[in-house]
């Protein structure tokens, strides 16, 4: 049996909403534990509440785990208390290796000291010696290219610099257990990609993760297990499809949406011209036959039809296809930039190759323009539905990417 690099038994903290009295239970409970005499507290005093409640989990050496909820759920108390930030009120935390915790990144730099020694301090504090930050130092420096700032004191950092420092020591300090809190979004474009390489290379590379994200789609591809927090209650946990999706489904419940399309998103389009006039949005399955529901892998093949009431030239299309809660789960500015001019009815098809959406609604926008600005634009010109789950599908990067090909042309 593989060996469990975190585990996690009856977790519980709780904090009151009265900060005057949040203070005095505060002093209160220091009292009591100089003296010897603090007992865990099964019932709550005046205006307290549970952050987190009886949480029991494992993270096995190697294992990518995931974490998912709505704001409020818990997850960043239980990334503090596995981070030794706060201490519980209730429950046991075996951490086994050096833990890293990329949340708030170059929030323990020291303003007064140079970049370099606060890279010692940051090592020293994670047990690291002199001699092996010595053989770090260069690596880190040379991923963070802040060059000579370097050696100059933190608080002359812009908070660029500053952020690309923090995650260039959180990520080159070889940590067994990494948790890793929606990070993967720092500095400009160029060390985006830099991140976010690095972060795979991570990933792969054997130690164990906690990934945190609101990202479903990142949760599922990256990560094998799952937990799901809500109101501080483990709701689920288990394989990260299944676990998705019944976050999907409560998200549903929660904005009360229906089987049917919902009333959000039947508003018309909030962008448009007299002379561009969308008429009607079709989907085939893959005898041909209009159907609005597919499974998962099946082609999907979709017909744009609109009147162009004057001659337009050089129009440009783009789709977007958002998920039950309004994510963005495909955006594609490539579908299509026609050079011939069109007049009257017009139709354009596409088909979207083996789709892997999950179960579920999804809802389809559409954006035309000339050279001359935006003509359409909707977030949702139609809705269709995948049958089934996610649980064949091989986690890979690549199952989030989405090809749109075949694309045919038809003027009428």
């Amino acid at each position: 049996m593989s060996e469990s690099m975190i585990e996690v038994r009856g977790l519980s903290k709780k904090f009151c909403h009265n900060l005057k009295r949040s203070l005095w239970y505060g002093v209160k409970d220091i009292g009591s534990e100089l003296i010897g005499s603090k007992k865990e507290r099964n019932t709550l005093r005046k205006d307290e509440f549970w952050a987190l409640k009886d949480v029991d989990f494992d993270i096995k050496r190697g294992e990518l785990f995931g974490l998912i909820g709505p704001n409020g759920a818990g997850k960043t108390t239980l990334l503090k208390l596995l981070s030794g930030i706060i201490k519980p009120d209730q429950g046991e935390i075996i951490v086994r290796g050096k833990l890293q915790a990329l949340i708030a990144l170059g929030a323990g730099f020291n303003p007064i000291l140079t970049g370099r020694e606060n890279i010692y301090v940051n090592g020293a504090v994670l047990g690291f010696s002199k001699t092996e930050m010595d053989q770090l130092i260069e690596e880190i420096q040379d991923f963070s290219e802040i060059g000579d700032f370097l050696d100059m004191p933190v608080r002359s950092y812009s908070s660029g610099m500053h952020v690309r420092l923090g995650f260039s020591v959180a990520v080159n300090l070889r940590p067994d257990i990494l948790l890793v809190d929606e990070v993967l979004a720092v500095g400009d474009a160029a060390f985006k990609r830099k991140a976010r390489n690095k972060m795979m290379e991570l990933l792969h590379s054997g130690i164990s993760v906690l990934f945190v994200s609101h990202s479903l789609a990142l949760i599922t591809s990256l990560t094998s297990q799952c937990m799901y927090l809500k109101r501080g209650l483990v709701e689920a946990i288990g394989p990260s499809e299944t676990v998705t999706s019944q976050y999907l489904n409560d998200s549903l419940i929660e904005y009360k949406a229906t089987e049917s399309t919902p009333e959000y998103y039947m508003t018309s389009a909030y962008l448009t011209t007299p002379e561009f006039i969308v008429e009607n949005v079709l989907f085939f399955d893959d005898t041909g036959n209009i159907c609005n529901e597919f499974s998962s892998f099946d082609d999907l093949k979709i017909r744009f039809e609109f009147r162009c009431k004057k001659p337009m030239e050089n129009i440009s299309f783009a789709l977007s296809i958002r998920d039950q809660v309004n994510d963005v789960i495909i955006s594609s500015s490539k579908l299509s930039n026609l050079k011939q001019s069109l007049s009257g009815s017009v139709a354009i098809e596409c088909t979207i190759i083996r789709n892997n959406l999950r179960e579920g609604w999804y809802h389809l926008g559409f954006y035309a323009a000339d050279l001359y600005g935006p003509l359409y634009k909707s977030h949702s010109v139609s809705s269709f539905k995948i049958l089934g789950d996610m649980a064949t599908i091989e986690k890979s990067v690549s199952s989030l990417g989405y090809v749109i090909m075949d694309t045919q042309w038809h003027t009428e």
